[in-house]
């Protein structure tokens, strides 16, 4: 097992997940962090290995609402069903139901995509803590799209400078509605329409660079998404989606990937440049999962 390892500038050990990105923190107790130099140094670190997982955590809803409040400022989901009445900031996943009533969203994050995109800001950290875990599958995979751009031929790289993909939420929508009729899920809590206030947001087009780079480090990746593709500047038609989904399909390869196995109190947070996810599959009919989710608006 790789050393864990310490700077002088870090409140805590880290040791790497993968050989690809992660790391992870045992022994830290997120409640802890208070001090701004230690924040911004958590903040470099999450940059660097991209994804930090803190073990054995063990929190209140308002002691993870105040977590994300230390590091930036808290976003609220589309989804406003799913948010703590009492804690907004929290959005919440599970497929656990109370009285009959589901508590959380039990199909979110279908799809490789960045949480970057849909906002008035963009998001530069996530947040998820784990308070129940199924027992087999519900992995939360992770693909680096910095290395998957380093190691793109050069004629590609080139290719590729220039273009830009286009994203609306509205599109995601649509196609995570389609995903789930596909699979025969009924069970669902997405409306076939969207209300009138969030149509107008929706329809907004949200267009970034496929060759970007992280303001924070420099690094070029490859921003994309899937669900959420309505094409390329300049071919907004399946064309232009297959090739944004031909290259997702390359830069998610193993290569690149790092699929986290969750424990109990996991507290994962990433940074949303250079970084694809999704949502893994497990059984929901015989495992339950109850997952708190909290996003941070980019500083910038």
């Amino acid at each position: 097992m790789t050393a864990a390892t310490k700077t002088p500038e870090t409140p805590f050990a880290t040791t790497p997940l993968s050989p690809v990105l992660g790391a992870e923190v045992v022994g830290y107790d997120v409640r802890d962090l208070k001090d701004p130099r230690d924040v911004e140094a958590l903040k470099l670190c999450v940059r660097d290995a991209q994804v930090l997982c803190f073990r054995d955590q063990n929190l209140t809803a308002a002691e993870m609402v105040t977590f994300l409040r230390t590091i930036g400022e808290p976003q609220y989901h589309v989804m406003r069903k799913f948010l703590m009445p009492e804690t907004p900031e929290i959005y919440v996943l599970s497929n656990v139901k109370e009285d009959g009533k589901p508590v959380g969203n039990a199909y979110e994050g279908m799809g490789w995509h960045t949480d970057l995109k849909g906002q008035d800001k963009r998001t530069a950290f996530t947040v998820l803590y784990g308070r129940e875990i199924p027992e087999t599958g519900g992995a939360t995979c992770f693909a680096s799209m910095y290395r998957a751009y380093e190691a793109l031929p050069a004629e590609k790289r080139k290719e590729l400078d220039g273009l830009q993909f286009v994203y609306t939420y509205e599109t995601q929508y649509n196609n995570r509605l389609k995903m789930l009729a596909e699979k025969g899920i009924t069970d669902h809590s997405y409306p076939t329409e969207l209300r009138p206030e969030q149509v107008e947001y929706a329809k907004r087009r949200h267009i970034n660079p496929i060759v970007d780079v992280n303001p924070y480090n420099g690094r070029k990746w490859l921003h994309m998404a899937t669900g959420g593709c309505a094409g390329i500047v300049g071919k907004e038609n399946e064309e232009g989606v297959q090739f944004v989904l031909d290259l997702s399909d390359w830069a998610t390869s193993a290569p690149f990937r790092y699929d986290h196995a969750w424990r109990k109190n996991d507290l994962l947070i990433w940074d949303n440049y250079g970084l694809f996810h999704v949502a893994g599959e497990y059984d929901k009919t015989k495992h339950r999962r109850l997952i708190w989710r909290g996003s941070i608006a980019d500083e910038r």
